[in-house]
């Protein structure tokens, strides 16, 4: 049991904090060097490029399956 009510500014409090904590991270952050970004660009590329060929691999295996009068 709680001795005293909540406060109706529970919620509200919470939720400035929290937005405040991802400001200051974000502004704590230090600015990436080009190496950094381009490192950083090249791994989302890669990720892009892998995630592109699964969905060319699984829609070219659906339509395989087309073919067949939709049995599977």
């Amino acid at each position: 049991m709680h001795p005293t009510a909540p406060s109706p500014f529970v919620l509200a409090k919470t939720f400035v904090f929290r937005r405040y904590i991802t400001l200051r991270r974000h502004m704590a952050a230090p600015a990436m060097t080009p190496a950094v970004e381009a490192a950083r660009k090249a791994r989302k590329l890669l990720k892009k490029q892998a995630k592109n060929e699964r969905l060319r691999n699984f829609f070219g295996w659906c339509e395989g399956c087309s073919a067949y009068g939709s049995i599977f």
